[in-house]
């Protein structure tokens, strides 16, 4: 019987076990898979916690359905009844600006503003920043359709206005990225292509939300119903997932070492930090890039030092549970983010209770704050009780909090979040290339096609097939 080894348990690891689960059900030859982690637990980042009549998300708390790959997913492992949206009321979020929350205008789309008039009542921009922004229209698209970096594309666009106050902070409450060193190519590809069909991002924008009556009035920015998560949480998904799995093909506190090729046998040798030499008739490595270099260093080094070129920062949540009434706040959005400009040790706020239903009883409150990134690497080196201090410090100040949280939670994730700078795209190319040479070894994560779940289950799910065909290769 073939057998394929899985490397890594988070929902990218368990996305591509259950697919091949489905596939080998359908398929004429049987074949064995083994799962390992080196983790305690399955799932990765996707962890949730409850506690005192709170459900604490550690890592991420939802998922986008314009992206159906999730969704249909679910469906298929029968978790469509769990399923809850935002919640309808307060579907908008904030920016701070001199220490104050700032709504950002109604139909602003991450960099773009499509509700005109709504945009220039706002007093987020400045008089001249506006007109900048609002001059977009008229910039000549760029006649060179390569990749540039997210933060030259917002300049160039809108201004610098624009990325200062608003586009660094919404890009780094998505990567915890520095927008200059960002490809637009591989994480916003959507306004490169509005530029170049339209001429223009927001004549790109308002033309695609045009309705049939000839007005632009459903033109609008965050569609905040497209953001889905579970009523018991994320890690809901995790379980489910896991259940569908036979747990005598899961490896937990299994690390791998080396990824090797046995070319007498002509198999795969998989060898673990305690010693285990396993074989494998394919490969497939869906943990971090930067890891999956090491593991394959010895045997592969132009491989490993393709893999390695790709980059990571890293990341701490910080859960607070309050009573409603300490907080001064009307909490009347969804969460804020914050600019670099602003100088404060927070990334992003999230009002957790006020997003999504069942988080917390309706006399209390659940924050979710995020620090670190490419702009706070040296708080990632202060202890707990430090970050957890600047951080309420900063909420205090920010949403007049008058007392002590009931009670913290801080998770910290160490070059977790992947960073797509210029030209990734091309880098993966020459990832795929690389391993047209070595059938057999595959790769798939968020370090490649996507970050976020949608594109994790996608990208799995596609591997799932081109290692069925690969097998089936063998065989016949």
């Amino acid at each position: 019987m073939k057998r394929v080894a899985i490397i890594g348990g988070g929902i990218s690891g368990l996305t591509l076990a259950h697919r091949l689960c489905e596939l080998e059900k359908e398929s004429e030859s049987p074949f064995q898979i083994m799962l390992f982690e080196a983790a305690n637990r399955l799932g990765g980042t996707i962890e949730t916690e409850k506690r005192d009549g709170f459900i604490l998300e550690k890592g991420p708390d939802s998922f986008i359905s314009d992206k159906p790959w999730t969704l249909e997913l679910c469906k298929r492992v029968g978790l469509e009844s769990e399923i809850i949206g935002t919640r309808n009321e307060n579907r908008k979020s904030f920016v701070i600006r001199k220490g104050k929350l700032l709504e950002i205008p109604p139909g602003f789309y991450l960099i773009a503003p499509t509700q005109i008039g709504a945009f220039f009542k706002s007093n987020l921009f400045s008089v001249t920043g506006k007109f900048r922004m609002m001059c977009e229209p008229l910039i000549s698209r760029n006649k060179n359709s390569g990749d540039e970096s997210v933060g030259s594309f917002i300049r160039r666009r809108f201004g610098r206005e624009c990325l200062d106050r608003v586009g660094q902070a919404m890009i780094a409450g998505i990567y915890t990225g520095d927008p200059d060193r960002l490809s637009i190519l591989a994480t916003m590809p959507r306004f490169k292509e509005l530029e170049k069909q339209y001429g223009s991002v927001i004549r790109g924008l308002m033309a695609k939300a045009k309705n049939k009556s000839g007005n632009y009035e459903t033109a609008r920015g965050p569609r905040y119903s497209l953001f889905l998560s579970f009523r018991d949480g994320m890690e809901t998904f995790v379980n489910k997932l896991s259940s569908k799995i036979p747990q005598n093909f899961v490896r937990l506190r299994c690390p791998i070492k080396e990824v090797v090729w046995d070319p007498q046998s002509k198999n795969w040798r998989v060898i673990t930090s305690s010693g285990e030499n396993r074989v494998f008739d394919a490969v497939c490595s869906t943990i971090s890039s930067k890891i999956t270099s090491g593991l394959v260093r010895k045997s592969f080094p132009a491989l490993s030092n393709e893999l390695g070129r790709i980059l990571y920062e890293s990341v701490a949540t910080i859960n607070f549970a309050f009573r409603r009434e300490d907080i001064r706040h009307p909490l009347n959005g969804f969460g804020f983010v914050v600019p670099r400009i602003e100088e404060s040790p927070l990334v992003a706020c999230s009002f957790s209770s006020q997003k999504f239903e069942n988080r917390a009883a309706d006399d209390k409150t659940l924050l979710r704050v995020y620090v670190g990134g490419a702009f706070g690497r040296s708080l990632f080196q202060k202890s707990d009780q430090e970050l957890e201090s600047l951080a309420l410090g900063e909420l205090s100040r920010f949403l007049g909090i008058v007392s002590k949280p009931l009670f913290s939670v801080l998770s910290r994730y160490p070059e977790t979040m992947v960073q797509y700078e210029p030209d990734h795209l091309g880098l993966v190319s020459k990832i795929e290339d690389q391993l047209k040479e070595w059938p057999g070894l595959f790769v798939a994560g968020s370090s490649f096609k996507g970050v976020g779940i949608a594109d994790c289950v996608r990208d799995s799910e596609k591997q799932a097939e081109n290692i069925l065909e690969y097998l089936s290769g063998i065989i016949r």
